[in-house]
């Protein structure tokens, strides 16, 4: 061999060797502080990170033992726990694949703004009970046809919006029903109605900040919220839930 082929050979096996050193594989834990377009500036327990994402990185959302759905970047929001692989040069990863659970979404979007779409899921979790507890909980009735507030109902409502900030991570849930007499369609308009007046009070009371007060949900006739008893007559058929409730990891108060 040449001097000069040797000389690039060791070059060669010397910058291998350097990158080497300088590239760690990684696997580790760390939460979301802000998302640049394809930079993710995060924090583990040992400090700051990086992690930069590329087109071949791998994003999924995990629940249960075995399912885990693909995910787009606009997943990773602020405050979202997620677990990285990828390269590691100092305090930087390159991603190859990135995981989070589904829970630790749902509690990342109830903490910060999220979109439309993203309320609109957590709003669904809720309505199904999943991964949320119930703090305080009040049953509006209403007379045949109506959607007007009695005044009986509002001193609970008031008393309600006064206790739910001092949960911390809250979001107020309201569901609206309908007893089961006449048509369905407009029983579930009618559901609506009498949610969003609940709704629209609760905001009124100035105790709950608006963005904690999910939209108001129809639910239309001969259903029931998660844990709720059956009602037994058309008078307690004509009700709206309201619900204040935290996820459950966050610790109890």
């Amino acid at each position: 061999m040449s001097l000069s082929k040797y000389g690039a050979a060791v070059f060669a096996a010397a910058l291998l060797a350097s990158t080497s050193a300088l590239a760690e594989q990684v696997k580790t834990e760390a939460v979301v502080t802000s998302v640049q377009g394809s930079t993710i500036t995060a924090r583990t327990v040992n400090g700051p990170l990086t992690v930069v994402l590329t087109p071949s990185t791998k994003i999924s959302q995990t629940s249960g033992i075995a399912r885990k759905d693909a995910k787009p970047v606009s997943s990773l929001i602020p405050g979202l726990i997620f677990t990285v692989n990828g390269d590691m040069q100092g305090q930087t990863v390159t991603a190859e694949d990135i995981r989070f659970k589904e829970r630790d979404w749902r509690a990342a979007i109830a903490a910060k703004a999220g979109t439309t779409e993203q309320f609109a899921e957590l709003r669904q979790a809720i309505i199904d009970g999943n991964e949320y507890v119930i703090r305080e909980e009040t049953m509006v009735y209403f007379p045949t046809g109506s959607a007007v507030v009695g005044e009986s109902y509002k001193q609970n409502l008031k008393a309600l919006a006064g206790k739910a900030p001092s949960y911390g991570n809250y979001r107020v849930s309201i569901l609206g029903f309908a007893d089961p007499r006449g048509n369905a369609a407009a029983n579930e308009r009618l559901s609506q109605k009498r949610a969003a007046a609940v709704s629209n009070y609760l905001r009124q009371t100035g105790a709950i900040q608006p963005g904690r007060v999910l939209s108001p949900s129809s639910m239309g006739e001969g259903t029931v919220a998660p844990g709720e008893t059956a009602p037994t007559n058309n008078d307690e058929a004509r009700r709206v839930v309201v619900r204040v409730v935290t996820p459950k990891g966050q610790l109890q108060q």
